[in-house]
């Protein structure tokens, strides 16, 4: 997993930097296409489960941001007039007669997610699917109208799914401590949690948040 993720936004990365221009549909689609391309032999692409990614892509233009978001990750834009928006993809919570397994963890069962998992009506992810980017959640607003931009997987989004934070405090809590210190937050939720088990998923889960502050307007 360590091994896509890591060459996965190598090429995101390369493909924002060699054409700015570029709709970030295709810079994924195309990352994608690379990373496929670096696997071994040994690697069997076609299977469902392949190993993959969630991904959270923001581009900052002169005039407008850009963002894409795959998988079960978010990015929340700071306004300067109203209410952060917020874009989450969150299908994967939202199948239709996906069976729970209720063992230690409480998870879908892999055998139902083989049948979701990059196909239409499921979720989507950044794995052996190149055609995934096409199913990503996309947008823009203007630069103007934002001050922060966080991008954070679903590890830190708990923090307003679970533990009643708001999308404002999110933000005054990275700007004001740096991304890491939703993290510790999000631990120190999760440890106290009274009944981890009423939730889907681990107790805790892989925590990421980055935070994009804009130039005069922080």
């Amino acid at each position: 997993m360590t091994w896509v993720v890591e060459h996965l936004a190598d090429h995101v990365s390369e493909q924002l930097n060699a054409a700015a221009d570029k709709p970030l549909v295709e810079v994924v689609r195309e990352a994608i296409n690379l990373t496929m391309a670096e696997h071994g032999s040994a690697c069997d692409l076609t299977d469902p489960l392949t190993p993959g990614a969630a991904l959270a892509v923001v581009r900052v233009q002169q005039a407008v941001i850009e963002w894409l978001v795959l998988g079960d990750c978010a990015v929340a834009v700071d306004r300067c007039s109203t209410d952060p928006l917020v874009v989450i993809d969150d299908r994967v919570d939202h199948l239709s007669g996906a069976p729970v397994t209720d063992a230690q963890v409480r998870t879908y069962d892999p055998d139902f997610v083989a049948t979701v998992r990059n196909q239409p009506g499921g979720f989507w992810v950044a794995a052996a699917t190149p055609g995934a980017a096409d199913q990503a959640l996309t947008g823009e607003i203007d630069r103007a109208e934002a001050r922060q931009v966080l991008l954070c997987s679903d590890g830190v989004t708990r923090l307003t799914e679970r533990h009643n934070w708001t999308w404002s405090a999110m933000f005054a809590q990275a700007s004001q401590h740096g991304p890491s210190s939703l993290i510790d937050a999000v631990r120190e939720a999760d440890a106290t949690d009274p009944d981890p088990r009423r939730w889907r998923g681990k107790a805790h889960d892989d925590a990421t948040a980055a935070l994009i502050q804009l130039a005069g307007s922080v």
